[in-house]
């Protein structure tokens, strides 16, 4: 009997190397979300996995007025109330009552809840956008987000839209953003990668570029992408500037500068780190 203890305790301790190489390889994959065929073809084809960074680009493919409010649950325009007493509303401060930060992609695939996802830029006070009035129909912006490998294979076919609503007044005054968002329509991403894409409005872009008496919305919506393999991540920023009377404009970007700074009423864009985005 102690024999036979013994052998077990050292059969135990011989195979405990291979189960913690085991565990070790599986944090490691579930830290780095790679599969073992993922890392090992990387290791073997070192092109196929590395993006060109000359590829990538991201270019505006269409302008246009959406019909309705249903990208973010209301299909109405009539369906509006203005708050009775606005005892504490003070229409000259400007913030942001809805989402500030939130993911868009994960993992190669739209987050479920996108649609309940947005920021807004309305009256300090107000709980609701609902309490606006005089809405415009939505404005969206198309954009094709594109990459390469070193072989020159197409890896990454993204598109999405910069989708806002605008011009909302509280009780005739001001004019005021909603439904602030990115919504993402297409999602091709090559075997071995991983794309991720997530939004962000910093309460300090979220400001009055108009007057006291006649408050005029801006923010700044941060676009935050990342592309990864088993060898290489690549992240960047865009940035896109927009106002309560329905001017919107990519202010920064990766690749270019898509107009002046100066000509933008709010502040310099915020194109440092993508990483918390992310986490």
């Amino acid at each position: 009997m102690k024999n036979f203890i013994t052998a077990a305790v050292l059969a135990a301790f011989v195979s405990l190397p291979a189960i913690l190489s085991a565990q070790q390889q599986q944090n490691s994959q579930n830290a780095r979300e790679f599969t073992i065929d993922e890392q090992g073809m990387a290791q073997r084809d070192p092109k196929y996995f590395k993006v060109d960074p000359t590829s990538v680009k991201i270019e505006k493919i269409k302008e246009e007025e959406l019909k309705d409010f249903s990208y973010f649950g209301q299909t109405t325009l009539d369906e509006f109330s203005q708050k009775e007493d606005d005892t504490f509303v003070i229409i000259e401060k400007i913030i942001n009552i809805a989402a500030k930060i939130w993911k868009i992609i994960k993992d190669n695939a739209p987050v479920v809840n996108i649609t309940t996802k947005y920021a807004t830029a309305v009256p300090k006070g107000i709980q609701s956008w609902t309490e606006l009035s005089n809405w415009s129909k939505p404005k969206a912006y198309t954009y094709g987000f594109y990459a390469k490998n070193l072989y020159g294979i197409k890896v990454i076919d993204v598109r999405y839209k910069v989708v806002y609503t605008y011009n909302g007044d509280y009780k005739g005054k001001g004019k005021y953003l909603t439904g602030v968002t990115i919504i993402p329509e297409k999602v091709n991403v090559a075997w071995g990668y991983r794309f991720d894409m997530s939004a962000e409005v910093p309460d300090t872009t979220v400001t009055n570029v108009g007057s006291y008496a006649n408050p005029l919305a801006a923010l700044q919506l941060r676009l935050a992408w990342a592309i990864a393999t088993a060898l290489k991540e690549t992240r960047g920023t865009s940035i896109y500037y927009i106002q309560g009377d329905g001017y919107m404009n990519e202010i920064a970007s990766p690749f270019k500068f898509r107009t002046n700074i100066e000509d933008v009423k709010s502040m310099a864009p915020l194109l440092g780190p993508a990483d918390k985005v992310f986490n």
